[in-house]
């Protein structure tokens, strides 16, 4: 080695004396994306962050010591703390030189810190750079969606579809919730914050034609006009964006007209299979749900012939009550004038306007004319039982604020009033019951 030079397996080659160049700081070219602010205030805060899938460009600022005579010794890496892994991750990059380009196409690191390094020798004290990574969902403030997960953890009955046609997927996560609240939980935050979440094969996010939903806005008006809570869209309408009947017909998260309402629809059979997919029951029995039998139920002759002479439905539902008393758990399929104590034989029309999902909670008993409990199927002349429907608890049917039922005429849900038996017949369909 030539007089005067010294040599360090951590440094370069260089005159005694003179301390080698390093990375002092480095900046980031691209503009930072808006997001939520996280304060818990629902503020929004512009460029604040960056987002999945954009590239972002960075270059070193400056150097402690000059530029270096080959700036192809400038490395690059990142790290960040991943939650699904609960550790540390880093990534060194095999692009070196003063630029460097990262593509984020990694969700794991939605919702984190994204730290950056550039360095020539030593990566602990050389150019350093945080920059916040949005949730997907970045316009969403992450502390009320995380308290809404928490409330509904404890309380199974705050999920709500509010204005929307998404009964079925609220009925669903109402039983997921009941049955482990804690995968619930599980899903909701990385759905939330990774844009989509995995249940063995099934990978819940919106369909591909939908990926708009990810950039929407609490203040948009066609968000507002669903009338729901935050993690209640983000869960349900994800759920149901993916279940999208084809490339065609794509729910995205909206019902603006009637097409985007029957979008919305719950057809039992993608209720019931998703029941065992999503939910994670391991039976998911569909009850008198095939398509046949819900047309019969609507024809306006035969299907007052029937309720008049059969006590089918009646015996339907008291197997279901049975089974609820075994431990299972019932998503029934009714028209929701039932809910109003209304008859309805108005035409299958009704199936796309008014069919709703609820959960069964119990609480059978049947009247006979003088307002007695009876056993006797022929002389029931009104009943009762709890549901599970529009986020309102089935103890005493109040809601979120401690608020009763806001309509007077909803007597089904007001406590000890029934319904007539000819309302229940007419309205009722069939059920799905999981175990």
């Amino acid at each position: 080695m030539p007089p005067g030079l010294v040599y360090d397996k951590k440094k370069p080659i260089q005159r005694k004396g003179i301390e080698p160049t390093q990375v002092k700081s480095i900046k980031l070219l691209t503009e930072l994306d808006g997001g939520a602010a996280n304060d818990n205030l629902g503020t929004i805060k512009p460029k604040s962050g960056i987002v999945f899938g954009k590239t972002y460009k960075f270059k070193v600022d400056a150097y402690t010591n000059g530029v270096p005579i080959d700036k192809k010794t400038i490395k690059w890496k990142y790290r960040y703390h991943s939650l699904s892994q609960n550790k540390w991750i880093e990534h060194t990059s095999k692009v070196t030189g003063e630029e460097y380009n990262l593509h984020m196409n990694n969700k794991d690191i939605c919702g984190r810190t994204l730290h950056l390094i550039a360095y020539i020798n030593d990566e602990d004290s050389e150019g350093y750079l945080k920059i916040w990574h949005h949730n997907r969902f970045r316009w969403f403030d992450r502390k009320v969606v995380y308290k809404q997960i928490e409330d509904r953890v404890k309380d199974f009955w705050r999920i709500k579809q509010g204005s929307s046609s998404l009964c079925g997927m609220a009925a669903l996560y109402y039983a997921m919730l009941k049955r482990d609240p804690k995968e619930y939980k599980k899903l909701a935050q990385n759905l939330f914050r990774t844009g989509e979440h995995s249940i063995g094969k099934y990978t819940i996010k919106p369909h591909e034609k939908a990926l708009g939903m990810y950039d929407v806005k609490t203040t948009d008006s066609n968000y507002i006009a669903m009338g729901m809570f935050e993690i209640d869209w983000i869960v349900l309408a994800t759920t149901r964006s993916k279940e999208s009947l084809d490339s065609k017909f794509v729910y995205k998260g909206f019902e603006d007209g009637r097409i985007d309402m029957l979008k919305a629809v719950n057809w039992p059979d993608m209720l019931t299979r998703i029941c065992k997919e999503v939910a994670g029951f391991s039976n998911a029995i569909s009850h008198n749900l095939g398509f046949n039998a819900i047309n019969n139920k609507k024809r306006l002759v035969s299907a007052r012939i029937h309720d008049y002479f059969s006590n089918s439905d009646l015996e339907e539902l008291q197997n279901i009550d049975k089974a609820y008393k075994l431990g299972h758990t019932i998503l029934m399929m009714i028209d929701a004038d039932m809910i109003d104590n209304k008859s309805s034989y108005n035409s299958v029309v009704d199936i796309g306007n008014d069919s709703h999902w609820v959960v069964y909670e119990g609480g059978l008993q049947f009247f006979d004319k003088n307002s007695k409990v009876t056993s006797v199927l022929d002389d029931v002349e009104s009943l009762t039982f709890r549901i599970f429907t529009w986020g309102y608890n089935p103890v005493d049917y109040k809601n979120e604020k401690g608020k009763p039922m806001w309509d007077k005429d909803s007597v089904f849900l007001l406590g000890n009033n029934t319904i007539s038996v000819k309302s229940f017949k007419s309205n009722y369909y069939g059920y799905i019951e999981v175990y």
